[in-house]
Order: C-alpha cells, then structure tokens, then sequence
C-alpha cells in the first residue's frame, strides 16, 4: 500500500472510533429518555440502575464503516455472508433491550443467521464436509452467546473488543489479507468508541444489540481465518480463549448441577470477583492483563512455530481451566452484587 492509502485507511478507523462514540452518546440518551434501564438485583453485578443499548452505536459505527465508508476494501465474505446476520442480531437485541424475548425465538434467529452465513460461505469454497459444518456452526452460535454471556461488567465485552480485533487485524496481515485486516481493526475501532461510555463507572450497557451482534461478527471473522487458512484453528481458539473458557466451563458447571442453564445469572468467575468487592476496572484490567501476558505469547509461538500450536493452546486451556476452578472454587457460587 502507498502511503497515501495507508493514511486514508488510518483516517477510516479514526473516524469509525469518533462515531461509535458519538452514536453511543445518542443511544444512552435515548434509552434514558426512555426508561431502558438495567436496575441492580441478584443477577446483575451493579450497583446503580443503568441505561442500557448502548452497543447500537458501535454496531451503528461498524455498518457504516463496512459499507460506507470503505466498502471496496472490505473482504466480500464481510459484506456478504456476515454482516447481514451481523445487523439481524442486532435487531433482535435491540428489540430485546427493550422488551424481553423469548429464549425460543432468540436461538432461532441465531440459527436463521448462522444457517445463512454457512450456506452462504460454503458456495464460496469456505468449509467442506459435513462435519467441519457442523461444528462451525455450533461454534457461531456458541460465540454469539457466550460474547452476550460475558458482557457483565463494565469495560470487559468492549475490551476484549478492542483485544480480538487487534489480535485478528495482525494474523491476517501476516497471512498477507489486508481487506481482512483492516475488518479486525475497524471491529476493534467500534469497540474502542464504546469504551469511554461504559469503562470504569458505566454511563451505559452494551446490551444485547451489542453483545450478540459481536460474537456473531468476530465468529464470522474466526471461522473465515482457519477455514481460509489465514491461520490454524488452535491460534483462532486463542484469540477468545479467556473468554471461551469462563463462558464453557460456567455453563457445563450450571448444566451438571441441573440449573436452567439459559436463565441470567452471576456465577461467572469475573461476576464472582466482583461480587466479593473487586471493581469492575480491576476485573476488566486482569483478564486484559491474562490476555497480554499468557494469550498474546502463545499465539506468537503457535504462529511462528506451528508444530507447537496445539501443545501451547492446550497447555493454556489446562492453565486457564485450573485457575477457573481454584477461584470459583474460593469465590463461592453466589455473592452479594458489588
């Protein structure tokens, strides 16, 4: 690229953080006029009601981006197979911000959208085989959830934004896509205008129009990476491996005590630190720190020596999942909302 271009670009992601800030102010302002608030109680880890839909914004400040601000440097599985159930969760999380819906019609969206995007990424030479299918999809739906299961506390779904998009922006230009690059920076740009609005004392919540729409994008993006061969499935895993691990291992622990599984909650590891007196900042900051300390290492050696890349991922999910288990463990299941 010229420098001309390279600045043009810069000029891109400067301008989507400006408006994901922006649009996010309007969105809080909207939900306060409109009573859309998250107040405190046994599932929510606040202390203060808060407006929240928040996340329209960023989303807002993505589709803009992707479509017009540089839609000929977008890659086309983006435009195409992607973004359109990027929008739809969206919607429907935003319908769900402001009038609960039904968990039923919830996953049956999120399979409408995943079913689209496989469909749509298998004619285009994606994934082969009914198998690799199979578990992409479980995958995106899993990722579209579990993103809108960790968005508990403040700070932490916008950071690990700004982390995973960042993280996938460096692989794929290493594998030399540049359209898929700037997609993760732009990801990570929307996320960034988010943060002061929701980082420290909240002023707003992501909320599901968010949440959902995130884990579906990043999945997206994910799925693209290993199935394209941008870079290996155990390096794709690492990228959300923190927040894969809470998420999973939070989930089986409510499915093996028999709890309805769908139902909100606080059991989470980073909700327990929380409710035992951590602040949201400190929580947030340490599974930042977790990923520039342990995950960011590990996708550098898994990427410049392959042959270790499944030994480093497991390595880190045994660690990950022991430190999960000792602090649950000595945190308790529920606690008082901090």
């Amino acid at each position: 690229m010229g420098s001309a271009e390279d600045m043009a670009y810069l000029l891109v992601i400067a301008l989507t953080v400006v408006l994901s800030w922006v649009l996010t102010g309007l969105a809080t302002w909207y939900a306060s006029r409109l009573g859309l608030l998250d107040h405190p109680g046994d599932r929510h880890s606040h202390r203060h009601p808060t407006p929240r839909g928040g996340g329209a914004g960023l989303v807002l400040a993505m589709a803009a981006a992707s479509t017009l601000f540089v839609p000929a440097s977008m890659p086309d599985y983006w435009l195409s197979c992607a973004l359109p159930g990027f929008v739809v969760l969206a919607i429907t999380g935003w319908w769900d911000d402001h009038r609960s819906l039904s968990v039923r019609l919830r996953i049956l969206v999120q399979l409408a959208v995943t079913v689209y995007l496989l469909a749509c990424v298998t004619g285009s030479g994606w994934i082969a085989g009914m198998i690799p299918l199979a578990v992409a999809g479980l995958f995106v739906i899993w990722m579209t959830n579990l993103y809108n299961f960790m968005d508990g506390s403040n700070g932490m779904a916008g950071l690990q934004g700004v982390f995973a998009g960042s993280v996938l922006a460096a692989l794929y230009w290493l594998s030399g896509d540049g359209q898929s690059a700037l997609l993760g920076l732009l990801l990570a740009a929307a996320c960034a205008g988010f943060l002061p609005w929701n980082l420290g004392r909240a002023r707003v919540f992501m909320g599901d129009v968010g949440s959902l729409a995130l884990g579906f994008g990043f999945a997206a993006v994910l799925v693209h990476g290993v199935s394209s061969g941008a870079f290996t499935l155990p390096v794709g895993l690492l990228v959300m491996l923190l927040f894969l691990t809470d998420a999973t291992l939070t989930l089986l622990a409510r499915v093996i005590r028999g709890e309805r599984w769908y139902n909100a909650h606080r059991q989470h590891l980073y909700q327990r630190l929380i409710a035992h007196g951590w602040s949201h900042g400190r929580v947030a900051m340490l599974y930042q720190a977790i990923n520039l300390a342990l995950v960011l290492p590990g996708i550098g050696v898994a990427v410049h020596y392959p042959v270790l890349a499944w030994p480093v991922t497991l390595l880190l999910v045994l660690v990950f999942s022991a430190g999960w288990l000792v602090l649950t463990g000595k945190f308790g299941v529920l606690a008082k909302a901090g």
